[in-house]
């Protein structure tokens, strides 16, 4: 049988652009780049250069300088207030504390999460999708500590403790 050079199909050798020694199959599915497995960033939509994963990025994050710092404080100023309210309301509940804390920890991390969206005009950041958690909990901890009698107050109203918890990681889901 001969080769029939209309149908014999030639492999080009690929190198990877960012190491051009290593040899490769794969190419960028947005701008067609070789590149090794090293280098790969695997997406819902395929395999993407560094790049190409960087530029999408900047596209989705679109925060200004201020707004870190605006998100930062309002999260802060809603854990004050808040955790003063849950400090007087969920110790007066007792046991029945607990329940209001898993009923109203993540709703309350919702509408937290939506402030700081209104206030920024739906921009995003990397950087307070974790920030704004971190201060929600920190007001808490700081009312609890000024007001009700240091840490031995803040741990015996544990209840508190899980509203934090529950409002903060509900406030991290909506900001990412």
């Amino acid at each position: 049988m001969t080769d029939n050079p209309e149908t014999s199909i030639q492999l080009e050798t690929l190198y990877c652009a960012y190491h051009p020694g290593r040899e490769t199959v794969l190419r960028c599915n947005r701008c067609d780049k070789p590149m090794c497995v090293e280098c790969a960033v695997q997406t819902p939509v395929g395999y993407r250069c560094r790049e190409c994963v960087k530029q999408q990025r900047a596209v989705y994050y679109n925060s200004r300088p201020m707004d870190v710092p605006l998100g930062a404080l309002i999260a802060l100023g809603s854990g004050v207030i808040l955790g003063m309210l849950a400090y007087l309301l969920l110790g007066m509940l007792g046991f029945f504390g607990l329940i209001a804390a898993l009923f109203v920890g993540p709703p309350v991390g919702g509408l937290v999460a939506e402030v700081i969206r209104r206030a920024l005009q739906k921009r995003r950041s990397q950087t307070l999708k974790w920030l704004a958690p971190l201060m929600f909990v920190a007001g808490v901890l700081l009312i609890g500590f000024l007001f009700f009698g240091g840490l031995g107050g803040i741990l015996a109203r544990w209840t508190v403790l899980v509203f934090a918890g529950l409002a903060a990681s509900t406030l991290y889901a909506r900001l990412l």
